[in-house]
């Protein structure tokens, strides 16, 4: 039954208007975006054809949010389907305790992947991290169970890869915890990989403290780069320094941001407990699914308290206790293969009384504390039990065995008296219900690696050339897939594979989903034919059917549709590919008029995957062609009961009912252009022409909603429609509208042959290509949409951007940019409206022109003409910022630096307080060398300010050493040589190893305290440093990548190149060889780096008093 349809039966869930304050973003970016080597945790951070949203309003105002509310006598838990389905709320009313940290304001930063992300609450991570559409609204339906259960169901189809994934967030009127049933389904032809982390946030403070299963004995990091003990970490670890040892449990002990991850465990939970409240929460799921097990902290001090009021009012610290399903790391993904649909459960509840929690389930969790003679047991449960029984065991001989009588927030605790000697492994505790069933146990298991091999560290990948095993380039190529590697690419290991065997099967096989994928299907082909005619060589009957299958895909995309069955039909002779090749088999054989076939494909492929909303939408659309609308409506309601927001299920559900069917279509959809277009595009696949104009008829509005309906249209033979529609997409402005998939490229092809839509449909499908990695392609589309539209500005900032990134044709880059700005304003004078659309324009033409060599003074001149845009921008009003310290106006980078309201992201931090450093230390040495002692010391005192306006704490390893040395010659200045003294140790003993001018006043520092030999190793440490980079210039470090993309920073070897000469330079400086730095500082200013602290340490390294070292 459908709570949806029968509103107001039951009072346990309901939907809620819930007033949020809230500070707004600005509108998400109307262009789109394309990130190349961006690394977001430790994934490819691209996110086209999602818009990103990364600019700020800062201004609180009440906003109303769609909230669905399930509550019961012991819970409380709310949902926000307009936040990417979020968990907003788990509330323990027995105990007045928020299980799930509540954030009683929404106040986001700059974390998600496509920009915009709060705190709090439960967030369902996937297909990676951050959740692309965090931020974004996605359907939802509630409904009533037969077991009395309510669920608020929340999904989407996320755009990146094409998945579905939901939610159903439920709860029952006698227990105490909320389980989220998860549905996860790939509806494409293609293996997808994606990993699901459920977010878990807490309220930390210096009591707080992690309860990680009692065999965890080892956690790593991300990536697994980095393996130690547990609980204590010694040493250096997830970019922190734990001393001689720490307990990082307790939330008070980690000082800076860390990630920490367990590497197994036999458990079935992981919790945090909060001593001073007596209250905690726990997690439970079957290991064997959900075997990540995670903690994040922004760390106890200064920076994490920063980055907590960043993204709250007044909550406090929280923790993430993360949860993983199908993956244990981040970056870690599984397959899921097509048509394949994957479920799993998780549980939340709160702990009451539970500071030693040994083992937790569904019904109810124990835990023990032992210290000296003293033995406290703890039992808690998540239903009324009136006729329990405990029994505690120790060494085999019972303790105690009584009856008891527990509820949701009332444990039972017991304190025994033991023998000093006693070992926590010599204890068992069992709890019973009333019939005998058992609750809960705990009996001691070996900490998970005590008799296994210990783990070690990942390692990164060698060079393709360096493999020597066929198999080994295949599988490194596809762990790079898998793991959507930032910088290396799986390509370069398929192809050394196939320039040793050009028929390798697997290889060609891989290279032809990644020609799928970038959308040159004829190339495609090519591979796939070859991967076939090696798998058959010896056998027609090949094991796998993958290779048939992903053949047969390619011989449809390339117009082979008779052959294409042949192979789709073949691939389902074994049992991986039955189902998806039956089922493209029916897509093919309806859209060639062969229902008959297309109907027994669909009954043998439901004996393979029986809930997969694909088949029942085709077994429902065949049944209603036929008139066999009873059928056809069972089958609907099935699917319906199973996945409530199937779209193809709505959508029949809708032609069979009517008006009602609308209603509920519409519920679900809403007014959500994406949602819509999925939908539409199922019916495009079956030449099913009539439902998609009626679809078309009520989506929104949108360019590819008018390129669908032409389609179909012209499907059904009336041309003059399909060119009214054409005509109509071509007048669209056409905001965000991110074409990508392959049914948007066989419309797009269908306008672009037409040619009735001037150069919109080239342009779109100019982005699409390059979105999907195709670059050369989409280049070569966008070049034609300005011949074809001159005046078609979103085509001309594309190009330029493909000029610089692909071509590295700076001039013609300028040339587009040029144009697409003019343009742009051109465009947007008589809108009525604020110049915000412009801002990236700007943004992009000024880093093109910085890169064409336009002096520093003629770039301000182009910000300045613009400070509305430039004000509104973060990127903008930073890069005024630093071309203000560039050209010598440090008091102008002051006074800027004071006049806005910053909103770091997360990887960037540190960005704009290296700007505030520089601007205060030319201050300082200006008063310096104007013998104005006094004042430089205020301005170098300024310079180690963290101003609240900037929203940025000071790091473990912030970037100071500069100004602690300027601080210290200040202080002689001014004759204070003691205190001098000590900020030139101060200075020595911060040794970054970021081979930038840090280290260098390091190794200053060190030579002023007179350790020679010190600042020489220093300094060769920089030049070795440099000279790695500069070896491997073509490729960033194996887990590095660009935390953010300004046009232009996907060349990876410039980058290298401005990382490395800039050091060698501080070095030569510093160790006297003068011809050498002048040269490195020649190749550094060719290169594009700074000038500012070039020309400093330049005047620095000549009045060092040395001649060298």
């Amino acid at each position: 039954m459908s709570a949806e349809a029968d509103k107001g039966v039951n009072d346990m869930i309901s939907r809620q208007k819930l007033v949020i304050p809230t500070y707004e973003m600005d509108e998400a970016e109307k262009a789109p975006v394309f990130y190349d080597v961006r690394n977001h945790q430790g994934t490819r951070g691209n996110i086209y054809p999602i818009p990103m949203t990364d600019t700020f309003k800062n201004v609180k105002t009440d906003r109303e949010y769609d909230a669905i509310r399930l509550e019961n006598e012991f819970i409380r838990v709310t949902v926000l389907p307009q936040l990417g389905g979020r968990i907003y709320e788990g509330y323990d009313k027995k105990a007045d305790y928020h299980f799930v940290y509540k954030n009683n304001v929404i106040k986001p930063a700059l974390i998600g992947l496509c920009g915009a992300w709060i705190s709090g609450g439960i967030e369902f991570n996937w297909p990676q991290h951050h959740r692309p559409t965090t931020f974004m609204p996605v359907d939802s339906w509630i409904e009533k169970g037969e077991d009395g259960s309510e669920t608020a169901w929340m999904g989407e189809y996320e755009p990146l890869f094409g998945m579905k994934g939901m939610v159903g967030v439920t709860i029952w009127p006698d227990k105490a915890y909320v389980t989220v049933k998860t549905r996860l389904y790939n509806p494409t032809n293609a293996m997808q990989t994606f990993h699901w982390w459920a977010n878990l946030a807490v309220h930390a403070n210096q009591d707080y403290q992690l309860q990680f299963p009692p065999d965890v004995d080892y956690i790593t990091y991300h990536y697994k780069d980095a393996v130690s003990p547990f609980p204590v970490v010694r040493g250096k670890f997830a970019r922190a320094d734990f001393g001689e040892g720490t307990d990082i449990t307790w939330f008070k002990n980690i000082p800076s941001p860390a990630s920490f991850f367990i590497l197994n465990s036999d458990y079935n939970f992981m919790g945090g407990y909060d001593h001073g409240r007596k209250r905690g929460t726990v997690h439970v799921a079957d290991h064997h699914v959900s075997v990540g097990k995670k903690f994040f902290t922004w760390g106890s001090r200064e920076f994490g308290d920063v980055w907590h009021s960043n993204l709250t009012d007044e909550d406090g610290a929280y923790l993430e206790i993360m949860t993983g399903c199908y993956t244990d790391n981040q970056p870690d993904f599984s397959f899921m293969a097509p048509d394949e649909t994957k479920t799993f459960e998780q549980t939340w509840y709160a702990l009451s009384d539970m500071p030693g929690l040994k083992n937790a389930g569904k019904d109810g969790a124990v835990g023990f504390v032992h210290e000296g003679r003293s033995l406290e047991v703890c039992f808690n449960v998540t239903a009324v039990h009136r006729n329990a029984r405990m029994k505690v065991v120790l060494k085999g001989e019972t303790l105690v065995e009584e009856e008891v009588s527990l509820e949701p927030g009332k444990p039972v605790l017991r304190t025994f008296e033991v023998p000093e000697d006693m070992e926590e492994k010599e204890v068992s505790a069992f709890l019973y219900d009333e019939d005998g069933k058992e609750l809960i146990s705990y009996t001691y298991r070996a900490p998970f690696f005590e008799n296994r091999k210990k783990p070690v560290p990942h390692k990164p990948a060698r060079e393709p050339k360096e493999i020597g095993c066929q198999e080994e380039l295949y599988l490194e190529g596809l762990h790079l897939e898998q793991y959507r590697h930032v910088t290396l690419r799986a390509q370069d290991y398929y192809m050394e594979a196939l320039r040793r065997d050009p028929g390798d099967s697997r290889c060609n096989n891989a290279m032809g989903l990644l020609m799928m994928r970038r959308g040159n299907c004829r190339e495609a082909l090519r591979f796939m034919e070859r991967a076939v005619k090696r798998c058959m060589l010896r056998n027609p009957n090949p094991r796998d059917g993958e290779y048939c299958f992903n053949y047969a895909w390619a011989l449809e995309e390339n117009g082979q549709e008779e052959e294409a069955v042949r192979y789709y039909r073949k691939a389902a002779w074994n049992y991986g590919y039955k189902g998806a090749g039956l089922k493209q088999a029916a897509k093919l054989s309806v859209r060639r008029g062969d229902t008959g076939a297309a109907r027994d494909c669909v009954r043998e492929a439901l004996t393979v995957n029986g809930e997969s909303p694909e088949l029942f939408f085709l077994q429902a659309f065949l049944l209603r062609k036929e008139g066999r609308t009873q059928e056809a409506e069972a089958v609907t309601g099935r699917m319906l009961r199973i996945d409530p927001m199937a779209y193809g299920s709505l959508g029949e559900n809708w032609f069979l009912q009517g008006e009602s069917g609308l209603e509920r279509l519409q519920a679900v959809l809403g007014k959500r252009r994406t949602a819509w277009l999925v939908l539409m595009a199922s019916y495009l696949e079956l030449g099913a022409w009539e439902e998609v104009l009626k679809l078309g008829e009520k989506a929104p509005s949108d360019p590819m909603v008018y390129y669908d309906c032409a389609y179909a249209a012209a499907g059904l033979g009336k041309e003059e429609d399909a060119a009214a529609f054409l005509k109509k997409a071509g007048a669209d402005p056409g905001d965000y509208c991110f074409p990508y998939t392959d049914m948007d490229k066989r419309v797009l092809e269908y306008a672009y042959s037409r040619g009735l839509d001037g150069g919109r449909s080239t342009y779109y499908l100019g982005c699409l290509y390059y979105g999907r990695d195709n670059r050369e392609e989409g280049m070569r589309y966008w070049e034609e949409a300005v011949s074809r539209e001159d005046g078609l500005y979103q085509a001309h900032r594309c190009l330029a951007l493909a000029l610089l990134e692909v071509c590295r044709d700076k001039t013609g880059a300028r040339r587009e940019m040029e144009k697409a700005f003019a343009l742009k304003r051109a465009s947007s004078a008589g809108e009525n409206s604020s110049p915000s659309p412009d801002g990236r324009y700007l943004l992009e033409l000024m880093e093109i022109r910085k890169q064409c060599g336009v002096p520093v003074r003629n770039l301000l001149e182009l910000l300045e003409e613009y400070p509305d845009l430039v004000y509104k921008r973060e990127d903008l009003y930073h890069q005024q910022l630093v071309l203000y310290n560039e050209a010598g106006m440090p008091e102008k980078a002051a006074e800027f630096l004071k006049k806005r309201i910053f909103n770091p992201y997360e990887g960037g931090e540190g960005i704009l307080v290296k700007a505030h450093i520089l601007a205060y230390i030319q201050l300082g040495r200006r008063a310096l060398r104007e013998g104005k002692n006094k004042d430089a010391i205020a301005f170098l005192e300024k310079a180690l300010e963290y101003p609240e306006n900037y929203h940025e704490g000071r790091g473990v390893m912030a970037r100071e050493a500069a100004v602690y040395y300027h601080m210290a010659k200040a202080l002689e200045a001014e004759g204070r040589g003691e205190e001098a003294l000590a900020w030139y140790e101060k200075a020595a003993a911060y040794q970054t190893g970021r081979l930038d001018e840090s280290d260098f006043y390091t190794a200053c520092a060190l030579r002023r305290l007179g350790k020679e030999r010190e600042a020489a190793i220093l300094y060769r440490q920089m030049l070795e440093g440099a000279d790695a980079l500069l070896e491997k210039e073509d490729r960033l470090p194996y887990f590095g990548g660009f935390v953010s993309n300004l046009p232009g920073e996907h060349d990876v070897r410039k980058a290298n190149h401005m990382k490395a000469h800039p050091a060698k330079f501080y070095a030569y400086t510093g160790l006297g060889r003068k011809e050498e730095a002048e040269r490195e500082k020649e190749l550094a200013a060719y290169w594009g780096a700074e000038l500012a602290w070039l020309s400093i340490i330049e005047e620095d390294g000549g009045n060092l008093g040395y001649e060298g070292i």
